[in-house]
């Protein structure tokens, strides 16, 4: 049973649409964004705090003068993540990364592998949506030239500090590093497009309303269903077009923010009443069609009988108690070859016989 609608009412009141940024800068428009980068910047900053010590003790005090720089970047990096600014963190983090590369490969050379960390910043580039493409590409593909670069400049440039026995396993580690970077931000790539691809097809295919079908998304089925049909001789499928009645009554009555709140009602009940081999789509304001798909006359009336019967008591809706909520149905069966088009429009005019009959009732298309 839905909540009284007043309630709901006063639950949106409380909660604003925007109370999961509260802790957030007002300029964090892209929540993800903001945590990859966050997350990204505080890494960066424990890493090169951790090689300060690690160049002292093979007795490079440049290299670490540079990672004390290094870790004030990457500190400013996160700061301007902070404000929201994101272009300015993505070009700072990728600035410290390419100047730590060639420097370090310059004092050391290739053994240690502090080159290879060009290959993830060029993926990060590349898969931004803070550049344009052409940006994007320019600007990655500058990264690997100059990958390829640092191996030929360092070719003959021998490691001189102290514990060489020990380069081997640091280029093992930075190699292992710098994968596991270019695997995220791949996977975060991925991640993000699938994340659209269902976000686009929500908005496509579903009611923003009701969360069930739409007519685009109906219309594209049964297109696509009548094309196979010539192989699949079998399919055979039932409409339904169930209609709110008196719903200018309900309107009129409690408001159309409370009369929306009854179609999501009269949605979520018919949703769990049908099969799972059905469909229901929100046909247009408060219409509703449902799609059977394989089924006999008699288990259609059964089914449309017992939500007809069933509805009244399912729908309970603040400031119309004294009232009920049913549903006027046309029903029309697939005829042999006949289009989507045609067995809606009999289901519509079986419909309108309905509401003409009373309402609260089932009528058959001829």
């Amino acid at each position: 049973m839905p909540p009284p609608l007043n309630k709901l009412d006063n639950e949106k009141n409380e909660t604003p649409l925007d109370s999961g940024f509260e802790n957030l800068h007002k300029d964090h428009k892209n929540n993800r964004l903001y945590n990859t980068l966050k997350k990204a910047c505080f890494l960066g900053a424990i890493v090169h705090i951790l090689f300060i010590f690690f160049f002292l003790s093979i007795g490079s005090l440049w290299l670490s003068v540079v990672n004390i720089l290094s870790v004030l970047i990457w500190l400013f990096a996160l700061y301007q993540n902070q404000r929201g600014r994101y272009l300015l963190t993505t070009l700072t983090a990728t600035f410290e990364v390419i100047v730590h590369a060639v420097l370090a490969t310059h004092f050391l050379g290739l053994g240690m592998g502090f080159h290879y960390f060009l290959w993830p910043t060029a993926a990060l580039i590349m898969i931004s949506n803070l550049f344009s493409t052409r940006k994007s590409i320019v600007m990655g593909f500058a990264i690997i030239l100059l990958f390829g670069g640092l191996i030929v400049y360092a070719e003959d440039i021998t490691y001189q500090y102290a514990f060489p026995a020990i380069s081997h396993y640091v280029l093992m580690t930075n190699i292992l590093f710098a994968a596991i970077s270019l695997v995220i931000v791949m996977i975060s790539s991925r991640s993000k497009n699938i994340k659209n691809e269902k976000r686009l097809y929500e908005v496509s295919n579903k009611d923003p309303l009701t969360g069930c079908f739409n007519r685009h998304f109906v219309y594209e089925l049964m297109k696509q269903n009548y094309s196979e049909r010539r192989s699949l001789k079998s399919l055979d499928y039932t409409l339904v077009l169930a209609d709110i009645d008196n719903f200018k009554e309900i309107n009129a009555l409690i408001g159309h923010i409370a009369g929306d709140g009854v179609i999501k009602a009269v949605s979520a009940y018919l949703q769990t009443a049908v099969r799972e081999t059905d469909i229901v789509a929100r046909w247009g304001g408060e219409q509703f069609l449902i799609i059977l798909m394989n089924i006999e006359p008699e288990n259609s009336q059964a089914l449309i009988e017992k939500i007809r019967s069933n509805i009244r008591y399912q729908i309970i809706t603040e400031g119309l108690r004294d009232r009920v909520t049913t549903l006027s149905f046309g029903v029309a069966k697939v005829k042999e070859n006949e289009l989507f088009e045609d067995t809606i429009k009999r289901a519509d005019l079986s419909m309108y016989k309905a509401k003409k009959l009373g309402k609260d009732c089932i009528v058959n298309a001829e």
